[in-house]
């Protein structure tokens, strides 16, 4: 997991359970971690530990500082989180995370074909080796009885 895919995780976890405006402030908050780190990008990962954990933690702590209007306040932010995405709200790190999507989507299609083509070929070749198996010994009894022929014809 590299950084743009962890802070793509935890925008995917936050979403629709706290406001669009807490979710970006904690996004600024752990890419700033990110960036101001002195230490590796895997460093960085491994000691955050799992984004959807933190998102956990995010979240019921959001809804504890809220008290008994938490429920309310995290319809609100499901309510916020859809009208956003029906209007094509896309961040900046999430959209290299789509980008990596459609790639692997991509790359799976592609796969998909090439399994297609080597079970086409696969049949193909064992309907060929079948065919062989036996016109085969056929053949050989053929070419036999034609070189006896030929033999004893002189």
């Amino acid at each position: 997991m590299d950084r743009v895919e962890f802070l793509a995780i935890l925008r995917e976890s936050l979403e629709g359970h706290i406001p669009n405006a807490d979710v970006e402030e904690n996004i600024a908050f752990y890419r700033n971690y990110f960036e101001e780190a002195e230490i590796s990008e895997k460093k960085v990962i491994e000691e955050l530990g799992d984004p959807r954990l933190i998102a956990r933690t995010i979240i019921q702590a959001y809804k504890a500082s809220k008290g008994p209007m938490a429920d309310y306040y995290e319809e609100q932010a499901r309510s916020e989180y859809s009208q956003s995405h029906s209007s094509g709200y896309g961040g900046g790190e999430n959209e290299g995370y789509a980008e990596k999507k459609e790639r692997i989507k991509r790359g799976v299609i592609f796969g998909g074909a090439c399994l297609l083509i080597l079970l086409v070929l696969g049949t193909l070749l064992a309907l060929v080796g079948a065919v062989i198996m036996y016109l085969l010994p056929i053949l050989v009894v053929i070419f036999a009885v034609k070189l006896l022929v030929d033999y004893f014809s002189r």
